[in-house]
């Protein structure tokens, strides 16, 4: 079963209404963000280098239900009105596709903003998010941006999430004059906003470079998962598993507790020790990055012979 449905709309846009199709997909993002089920939209405007003029959005919900209750909506209607000047033929081409989730997909860099709007003021935010998406659209790599308000009294911090396909097109727009300008803009109307970066598969165990915005490579991370892992597996084959099967629990239980144990132990014990003590070799910076990573696999691949050997010995079964 699709775990969410994707619509494809696609449509070659009037000579120099580029920019006005990204305000208009701005306004859209907006509308959808109130819609229920609704997870995500991109807009993908042409190639630089390419004659065409065909630009593409991307909408996703949950399931095809809350999808087909967007296209039925007022708001969907007027919008698809509103686009009608801008598109040669003044409609879209519409496809759909089911997704199905994959943790191994895409390498992707996402970029969290926490907005705080001062009272009273969040219309005005409105406003400037949708021009500042606008700008944002138009640059290489851009994936897409989800604008979630804050629930209930509408008091909390607005949420952005912002999407580009590498870090390096993310900097470039985040780090943009025309970017820069927008914020000073929005100092009317915003106390502060906070920014988180997620470009890592293992969060939570590895951090992210700062200067890159990029986590490690997941061979390096997974190798050091295994490094830390190993041993407390090995211990408990050894010393844990006889008092689980005195104590005659069922096996799906057993299992679980042992799971439970050695991720926590992971988690808290040998993964922060060795993100640590490897740090040079997970960010082996612009210096010699080759002869760090060979050096890193020699000491890593030792230290696992290291392991099996002294197990071998302390533990025999």
């Amino acid at each position: 079963m699709a775990d969410s449905v994707t619509l494809i709309t696609s449509a070659l846009v009037r000579p120099g209404r580029g920019e006005a199709l990204a305000a208009w997909h701005a306004r859209q993002a907006e509308a959808l963000s109130r819609q229920s089920g609704f997870i995500s939209t991109n807009l993908i405007p042409p190639r630089p280098s390419g004659s065409e003029r065909r630009w593409c959005i991307e909408i996703t919900f949950q399931s095809s239900d809350s999808l087909e209750a967007w296209q039925g909506s007022i708001p969907c209607r007027k919008l698809l009105e509103e686009a009608e000047p801008l598109l040669e033929g003044g409609e879209f081409q519409q496809s759909l596709r089911e997704e199905h989730f994959d943790p191994e997909r895409g390498t992707d860099v996402t970029e969290v903003i926490f907005s705080k709007v001062k009272a009273g003021m969040s219309e005005q935010f409105r406003d400037w998010a949708q021009r500042i998406q606008a700008a944002q659209a138009l640059y290489p790599g851009y994936l897409g941006m989800y604008l979630q308000p804050p629930s209930g009294d509408g008091d909390g911090h607005w949420m952005t999430i912002l999407r580009y396909d590498s870090a390096p097109h993310l900097e470039a727009w985040m780090n943009s004059s025309q970017r820069a300008v927008l914020l000073q803009e929005s100092q009317a109307f915003m106390e502060r906003e906070e920014l988180l970066r997620i470009s890592t598969s293992f969060p939570g165990w590895v951090p992210i470079d700062p200067v890159t915005g990029q986590g490690p490579p997941n061979w390096k991370t997974a190798m050091l998962v295994l490094l830390g892992l190993y041993p407390i597996v090995m211990l408990q084959l050894r010393l844990l598993n006889p008092v689980l099967a005195a104590a005659r629990l069922p096996p799906a239980a057993a299992t679980f507790l042992a799971n439970s144990i050695s991720v926590a132990l992971t988690s808290f014990l040998t993964m922060p020790f060795f993100v640590r003590k490897f740090d040079w070799w997970l960010f082996p910076g612009v210096a010699s990055p080759r002869a760090r990573t060979r050096r890193g696999l020699r000491l890593i691949g030792l230290l696992y012979l290291l392991e099996i050997l002294l197990l071998w010995k302390l533990l025999p079964f």
